[in-house]
């Protein structure tokens, strides 16, 4: 199973945390995929490198790469991370070497936005562009529900979806009391929450 396939896209003049993807004559995402090896920790894209069009119009200077979820003109990066930057101009191609398509994640469970998911193979800190979610070896969008009311911000999921997210939430709690009085944490795996006296 592929612990992600989408597309990847480039980010110009902007470090990976805040880059826009380019938009020059030419440029088009290129679909990717990604397989976990061994322990599922290191995945490693299935095409050893992965080469843009050429340029019509300039693309701007790629400063990091990002993983979209589909092709659409709309769609946010999933995560993102840092390259060594060049200018594209006309008539000139972007290729990405393999080290940038070896990728080491850290654990697995809930990343918000700009949390640092693990490295490439060249040690540039993977970055979450949105709420992420890396569970048995696959990274998805944290909150991946059906929409139930178009633009309404609700949702629903399925049972399976929810055991997901709650396996994540679980994850993500300390393991003793922060004593502040409003934290949920794990006490012997039990759902607790501290009381302040």
């Amino acid at each position: 199973m592929a612990f992600f396939k989408g597309y990847l896209g480039l980010l110009v003049t902007g470090p990976a945390t805040v880059a826009m993807e380019s938009s020059g004559g030419g440029y088009a995402r290129q679909a990717i995929a990604f397989t976990p090896l061994g322990d599922g920790r290191r995945t490693l894209s299935v095409s050893q490198s992965c080469s843009f069009g050429y340029a019509t119009t300039d693309w701007g200077a790629v400063t990091a790469l990002a993983l979209y979820t589909d092709n659409t003109a709309t769609s946010e990066p999933l995560v993102a991370w840092s390259v060594s930057p060049r200018t594209i101009s006309v008539g000139q191609t972007y290729s990405v070497p393999a080290e940038y398509l070896s990728l080491l994640i850290q654990r697995e469970g809930f990343f918000s936005v700009n949390d640092q998911i693990g490295t490439t193979e060249s040690g540039t800190a993977l970055i979450a562009r949105q709420p992420v979610s890396v569970y048995a070896g696959i990274m998805t969008p944290a909150m991946a529900g059906n929409s139930s009311t178009s633009g309404s911000g609700s949702g629903t999921f399925t049972l399976s979806q929810l055991n997901q997210l709650l396996s994540q939430l679980m994850q993500g709690l300390p393991t003793s009391d922060p004593g502040d009085g409003t934290s949920l944490w794990l006490n012997a795996n039990l759902l607790s929450i501290s009381i302040k006296s």
